[in-house]
């Protein structure tokens, strides 16, 4: 097991943010997440920041853990993927 260094979780952390920053908080959501914490009547600025708070510290955990990245670039790419893996985008009316 590789040694999990701060620069590596940074890294993994920006890459969940860059997707979740150019998705926009209202085109992405957490799979399954989303749904059980709209039926617990949570505020949409509770219900944002609880997604986000899932999404990077699972993101983190699962790509560090899953893929080791050695590099800052791997760990980069490793952060988007799983951000990629575990949100669904909404396409808005009139885009494709």
């Amino acid at each position: 097991m590789a040694e999990i260094g701060l620069v590596n979780v940074f890294y993994t952390a920006l890459g969940v943010f860059l997707i979740w920053s150019s998705w926009g908080s209202g085109r992405l959501g957490v799979r399954y997440l989303n749904e059980q914490l709209k039926s617990l009547g949570l505020s949409s600025n509770v219900l944002l920041v609880v997604e986000f708070v899932f999404t990077m510290t699972i993101g983190v955990v699962v790509a560090i853990t899953f893929v080791e990245p050695q590099t800052p670039q791997q760990a980069l790419a490793a952060g988007m993927g799983w951000t990629s893996l575990v949100t669904k985008p909404s396409v808005r009316q009139g885009e494709p």
